[in-house]
């Protein structure tokens, strides 16, 4: 009953992506119904194509949001970003969670804890392809769950956990492990930030945020995932 109580709103775009549908599945089975979907404009650039793809793309559902959230008994909310502000102000939620959405502004988040989830193991890789600088840097690789600030993949820590990689792992199975550990531990977050009694702010002084990894060093991104791997075992 507990579960059924907490009132929860989940920033998405107004376009289906695989993240906003396994945050909203996930959110159902573990057992939320007063869940409101703030779905804010989608902009269509064209994708730049990475030489070596490491996150899902494909939908779990041939469905929009607006049906699945409907399917779901959750409520679906179009605004633009700037109105979300205003819209939080008005309504208290017990958490509120990114599950597709691009900077937030500085006035929102200064204002609201925000949570999102980041493919990386923070302080140690901000930015873009985070998993693939972890293995290029030999670096850990894990995800990283916290409050947003105005400072990219910064902020309060809710969670972190490092990935367990196996000997036989390819590069591609990782970033399958990975992305469902980083959706789990997003949907997990709504129950743990209760249990945290101080939350600890995460460093930035390890470096700036990485931007998406050239073709150049992606191009020796396996034969580094093997070099990784033997150091490990």
């Amino acid at each position: 009953m507990y579960k059924i109580c907490k009132k929860i709103a989940v920033i998405s775009y107004d376009h289906p992506t695989r993240k906003t549908q396994e945050v909203l599945l996930r959110l159902k089975g573990k057992g939320y119904k007063n869940v409101d979907i703030y779905a804010i404009p989608f902009i269509f650039r064209k994708p730049l194509q990475p030489m070596i793809s490491h996150r899902p793309a494909e939908l779990l559902l041939e469905l929009d949001n607006e049906s699945l959230a409907s399917n779901l008994g959750y409520t679906y909310i179009r605004k633009n970003i700037e109105e979300l502000k205003d819209s939080f102000n008005q309504v208290v939620y017990d958490a509120i969670l990114i599950a597709g959405a691009g900077l937030l502004p500085e006035d929102l988040v200064d204002s609201h804890k925000i949570i999102n989830s980041h493919p990386g193991y923070l302080p140690y890789v901000r930015g873009l392809d985070a998993v693939k600088w972890s293995i290029y840097k030999k670096l850990p690789v894990g995800v990283t769950v916290h409050f947003v600030d105005r400072e990219a993949d910064a902020g309060l820590l809710i969670i972190r956990q490092k990935l367990t990689i196996s000997s036989d792992d390819t590069f591609h199975s990782l970033c399958f492990k990975l992305w469902n550990l980083e959706m789990r531990l997003l949907v997990e977050s709504v129950e743990l930030i209760e249990k945290i009694e101080k939350f600890t702010p995460l460093s930035t002084d390890l470096g700036e945020s990485h931007r998406r990894m050239p073709k150049e060093k992606e191009a020796e991104l396996y034969q580094k995932f093997e070099e990784y791997k033997r150091e490990l075992f």
